[in-house]
């Protein structure tokens, strides 16, 4: 019996061994093995050093300013520690930390719209660049802090108020009881430091937003480049390198049985907790209230709730199901590494460390190394179909970035018992399962919660392993947001943060009370007590089965293109696209223009082959989205992030340019495509605030526009591109972000309006291209649901859908445009960086 019992006890340890070996084991040895293996692609390394330093010193910098902010507010979070009227500043401090970066870094920067007075000002004085590079530096140092503050609070909290008390008694200068409490603080603030800077050296979506170039987001363009696992793990040694370094000496700091905390802290005075309050609301609260107070400007959430369900509710759900599962699995992984850490065999304790440290590193390295490790374990012989093509992956990433907080909270869970307390249950025979179960029930239950509630909610945040490993279709919700930030969609990001910020919230809350409760406090153990832990499997299960449930599938009434022609890949040189955004055809002298987001328009024959090339003369503050052909073989550029447009010859020789930065007739703020129409005159559509169709002589000059920002039938949400019909009696324009085709006379007369948001045949999302067909109808190209359909131009009847979402051949991954003539049709396959030709449907 005893041996039975030895061995049930042993379960525990052996799971956790399994989910490592699963998570981090096996995948680390595929992405070695890659290390071995004759690199498939060449990949440019030339900027390697240059942003390496980049991201050096944007984590130092960070890391040093959140330092000093983070000082002050964690002692005083350390004195209130373990004093159960402080469960609400312990729970807004927690918070923060649970809420992704890019969360807080938006929301400072829509404080400062293209339509508001700062951005004029800024762009009148040249300092866009500048004021972007400050607010990141804003986003990150205020959603920094708080991590700092959790670390020193864990010094903070062991200093009894006597030696405080003793140094003002000897009549210490300040100076001499500043050095006391940095002296007492210092392994708080060390740990705090390395974390800040690992984290942000490793910030990649912060980074892409501010259109810096990083260390991570040399990754995650040699990933974009198709590059082989064996170039992104040589490119990303130098991360790996810092990342084993940081992650060792976290781990050596927080080394030791922790001490327990003394009975007679020093209650913080009521200046101190003021003075934390307001930087929290300064920090944090002030840049969400902002983003909500522009958006409530911008025509609040009218009708944007049922649009985000209609576009992203299943997407809502496979996000929470999948984070569900793997905050399920957390929860039992912290009780099984406890149980781990509480062996006595060294071996068992030594193999701990080793997860507990490679766990670590997992999460301190760019999310694009993690993604790479697991495409390269699982895409492969049967485990493709069964883990990489399911949402299996996605769990295994996310316990693969998070599985430290299970690790470190397991450790902490065993250190807290107490050695009396150990040799008792040992003497009460409580080493069987169960016995063990009971005996360290209390902290079981507060440490599972916590690490379930935590990962839970930093799962919710993930969004490089998400982007590398979701399978193709409707995924994530955090691709959404990323594609929402990415081109100014702040109604979307707000429903989903209010989303994350109640959870998080929530989970600061409960973890706050369980971490205080007296409950996990240790008691002497009993195998007679329910351990009630049948909740735990449910909740892995049912996370489980919802993912897969909410899995995207192909639906039966799309197939995927069947091209002609495919040309262009993801890269550089000529030939290749840098995620092309713009796509025109001329289709008189059969040539092909496509610009992409190096500021380059590429010239191509109907053959797919390129001609010539050229770059738009500043690009320092964004890319154009949007070109056209004239009539006359003349090529306009809507130069977005420069309000105006530019109209070259073929060969890409400028030839004209109109317009600047402003809200008056003839300026423009975001200008997206222009048009041509009777008696040649131009339609230039644009967004920003000031969305609506400005018209123009041939020669670019003023002379009336049409439309303004808002959802009402003459308003529009980024007017994205425009065709004519073939009299010309007929404007139909792209409301991408209404998700619907308006359709308007020549000057600009409402007449009747197609689609409406949503997944199904005839309704749209995000619209972004549309072309006429030779009988009439309308091909639209739905960024947002990867495909193209075919609509009727009188009354919006779907007459077809066309391409599935996916990397394959004929299928789409965010299509941003389409154009051709009678016989062909380019659609512009902008998530995979390509150019397909199909047969005119």
């Amino acid at each position: 019996m005893t041996g039975t019992m030895s061995r049930s006890a042993r379960l525990l340890p052996a799971v956790a061994a399994l989910l490592w070996l699963a998570a981090v084991g096996y995948p680390v040895a595929c992405g070695a093995a890659a290390l071995f293996a004759a690199p498939r692609t060449e990949v440019t390394t030339h900027q390697a050093g240059r942003v390496l330093m980049i991201s050096c010193l944007w984590g130092l910098l960070v890391a040093v300013g959140a330092t000093i902010l983070g000082w002050a507010p964690g002692r005083v979070l350390g004195k209130s520690l373990h004093r159960r009227g402080y469960v609400p500043l312990a729970a807004i401090m927690l918070a923060p930390v649970c809420l992704p970066a890019y969360v807080v870094f938006f929301a400072w920067w829509q404080s400062w719209p293209a339509d508001s007075s700062f951005f004029a000002w800024a762009t009148r004085h040249d300092l866009q660049v500048a004021a972007r590079y400050g607010t990141l530096l804003l986003g990150l140092l205020c959603w920094s802090w708080p991590l700092v503050a959790w670390c020193v609070a864990g010094s903070a909290s062991l200093v009894p108020k006597q030696r405080e008390e003793l140094l003002r008694m000897d009549g210490a200068s300040f100076g001499r009881r500043l050095g006391a409490m940095l002296y007492s603080d210092r392994r708080g603030l060390a740990v705090g430091f390395l974390l800040v800077f690992l984290v942000t050296f490793n910030n990649t979506t912060c980074f892409d937003l501010a259109d810096i170039f990083t260390f991570g987001n040399e990754l995650r363009a040699a990933a974009a480049l198709r590059a082989s696992a064996s170039d992104i793990m040589i490119l990303g040694m130098p991360a790996l390198l810092i990342a084993s370094i940081g992650a060792l000496l976290v781990w050596l700091a927080l080394a030791g049985r922790p001490q327990h905390a003394p009975t007679d802290l020093q209650k913080p005075a009521p200046a101190a907790i003021a003075s934390t309050g307001a930087i929290w609301l300064i920090t944090l609260a002030a840049p969400l209230s902002l983003i909500t107070i522009n958006l409530a400007r911008r025509g609040g959430f009218s009708g944007h709730v049922s649009e985000f369900i209609d576009l992203y509710g299943k997407s809502t759900l496979l996000t929470y199901a999948t984070a569900l599962a793997a905050a399920g699995i957390g929860a039992f992984l912290t009780a099984a590494m406890a149980k781990l850490w509480q062996d006595e065999r060294p071996e068992v304790r030594a193999a701990g460390h080793v997860m507990a440290i490679t766990w670590m590193v997992a999460a301190a390295v760019p999310g694009t190394v993690v993604g790479v490790a697991l495409e390269a374990a699982y895409n492969r012989t049967w485990l493709a179909d069964l883990v990489y093509a399911s949402p299996v992956i996605l769990m295994l990433g996310y316990l693969a970035r998070f599985g430290f907080v299970a690790a470190l909270m397991g450790r902490w869970i065993a250190a807290r018992e107490a050695r009396e307390l150990a040799e008792m249950r040992r003497l009460d025979g409580a080493e069987t399962f169960t016995g063990w179960l009971a005996a360290v029930r209390p902290r079981l239950l507060a440490g599972g919660v916590a690490s379930a509630a935590i990962i839970f909610v930093l799962c919710l945040g993930e969004i490089p392993v998400t982007v590398q490993l979701h399978p193709p279709g409707a995924g994530p919700l955090t691709t959404a947001v990323l594609n929402a930030m990415h081109y100014q969609r702040p109604e979307t990001v707000v429903i989903a943060t209010l989303l994350t910020v109640l959870i998080a919230l929530a989970a600061g809350a409960l973890v706050a009370a369980l971490w205080l409760s007296p409950r996990f406090t240790p008691r002497k153990p009993s195998n007679t007590e329910p351990t009630r832990v049948g909740l735990l499997p449910a909740l892995i299960a049912g996370g489980a089965l919802l993912a897969f449930g909410c899995a995207p599938t192909d639906p039966e009434d799309q197939k995927p293109l069947r091209p002609k022609l495919v040309f262009g890949i993801a890269g550089s040189s000529m030939g290749q696209f840098n995620y092309p955004r713009g796509i025109a055809v001329d289709g008189q002298r059969e040539l092909v223009y496509v610009v992409d987001k190096s500021a380059r328009i590429q010239r191509f024959g109907f053959d797919g082959v390129p001609q010539t090339q050229w770059r738009t003369p500043e690009w320092a503050n964004g890319k154009p989205t949007g070109l056209n052909v004239a009539p006359d073989g003349r090529v306009f550029v809507a130069d977005t992030h420069y309000y105006r447009v530019i109209a070259y010859d073929r060969d890409g020789n400028e030839l004209m340019r109109f317009g600047s930065y402003g809200r008056e007739g003839g300026q423009f703020i975001y200008p997206t495509d222009v048009e041509f129409g009777p008696e040649g005159r131009l339609y230039v559509s644009e967004y920003g605030g000031n969305d609506r169709v400005q018209i123009f002589t041939a020669e670019g000059e003023f002379l009336h526009s049409f439309g303004s920002h808002g959802d009402g039938p003459d308003q529009f949400d980024r007017p994205q591109s425009m065709v004519f019909n073939e009299d010309q009696s007929e404007l139909f324009i792209a409301d991408a972000c209404n998700h619907r085709i308006v359709v308007v006379s020549p000057e600009g007369e409402i007449l009747r309006i197609l689609g409406g948001s949503g997944r199904g045949a005839g309704r749209l999302a995000y619209p972004y291209d549309l072309m006429l067909l030779e009988d009439g109808s309308l091909l639209v190209s739905e960024y947002g649901n990867h495909r193209l359909q075919r609509l009727s131009a009188a009354d919006g009847r779907c007459l077809g859908l066309f391409g599935l979402p996916g990397r394959a051949e004929g299928r789409l991954q965010y299509p941003w445009g389409v154009d051709g003539d009678d016989q062909r049709v380019f659609v512009l396959d902008s998530g995979n960086s390509r150019v397909q030709v199909i047969g005119s449907p």
